[in-house]
């Protein structure tokens, strides 16, 4: 059992910055320094690059052994860092510096990366979380399975600017909405197919507590574009039940199948996980760390 009582102050601190990510700005790295340093954390070692700089980032750190990393970057760059955590049983404050910021989100709420740091450091206790695994990948929030997925990338390349991929990427994820299905089966005998079919954690259930040894499986039938859209946003937050066509069932394990690859986003970061995939529920994948209450 993890003691509520913690002192970062006494613990090997690292920090890894993605400069890429959307919420980087060129006084990062020294508001970082400032944060931590007013909290008793003085010998901090801080990795900042761009996104092609994040595995040796991580591969650095991993070899400093630390106890708790922080890291400011987008969904895809947490979700690495709370796999590379809960592998070395080391503790992860995951900072919002990117679109969805799911992670983040789920334990700080809307608050900026810096007052979001400066709440856990006040008064900092460890949280521990269960997850899901698929594909070998890790989430710790939500995996949504199927072709609404697609629509992720083209937001993305709304966000840079890139008007013309967006199209291109919004117009093939518009095709393949309803030309591709997904065949689920959930662990207790439901089976069926569905446009698309998402799988939560505890940590934003809204039936489920923190604690709960489960998974919940939402099947997802839908009539209309924007419809699938509007789910699969709602989904990633775990608003289930201000919606209608959706079936729920707690379960460890959800077998997907298709007749092509199967899109996926998994907290936030966009993956592929061939024409099928198992998905089964982690117990105790990760401590965060999060203001206490």
């Amino acid at each position: 059992m993890i003691s509520n009582a913690i002192h970062l102050s006494e613990l090997k601190v690292g920090v890894i910055i993605n400069a890429s990510s959307g919420g980087y700005d060129l006084e990062c790295e020294h508001k970082m320094l400032d944060i931590l340093n007013g909290a008793g954390i003085v010998d901090a070692k801080i990795w900042c690059g761009d996104a092609d700089q994040m595995e040796r980032s991580f591969t650095e750190a991993t070899r400093r052994k630390l106890e708790v990393l922080v890291v400011l970057g987008g969904d895809g760059t947490i979700r690495t860092a709370a796999e590379r955590c809960g592998a070395e049983r080391s503790y992860l404050i995951p900072l919002p510096g990117g679109t969805m910021n799911m992670l983040a989100r789920a334990l700080y709420g809307d608050l900026s990366w810096e007052d979001a740091l400066d709440k856990t450091l006040a008064a900092p206790s460890p949280k521990v979380l269960s997850g899901g695994c698929v594909a070998d990948k890790q989430f710790f929030i939500a995996a949504i399975v199927g072709a609404p997925t697609l629509w992720t990338e083209a937001r993305e390349s709304i966000r840079e600017r890139d008007i013309g991929d967006a199209i291109e990427k919004g117009t093939a994820a518009f095709r393949n909405m309803f030309e591709t299905k997904v065949w689920y089966f959930i662990s207790g005998g439901k089976k069926g197919e569905a446009e698309a079919v998402a799988v939560i954690c505890p940590l934003i259930s809204e039936e489920m507590s923190d604690s709960e040894q489960a998974l919940e499986a939402a099947v997802i039938d839908v009539e209309s574009a924007a419809e699938v859209i509007g789910l699969a946003t709602a989904a990633a937050f775990g608003k289930w039940r201000d919606k209608r066509k959706i079936l729920l069932t707690k379960t460890k394990r959800v077998d997907v199948q298709s007749s092509k690859d199967i899109p996926a986003t998994l907290d936030g970061e966009s993956v592929s996980l061939g024409m099928s995939a198992e998905i089964d529920f982690v117990s105790r994948a990760l401590t965060v760390i999060a203001p206490a209450k």
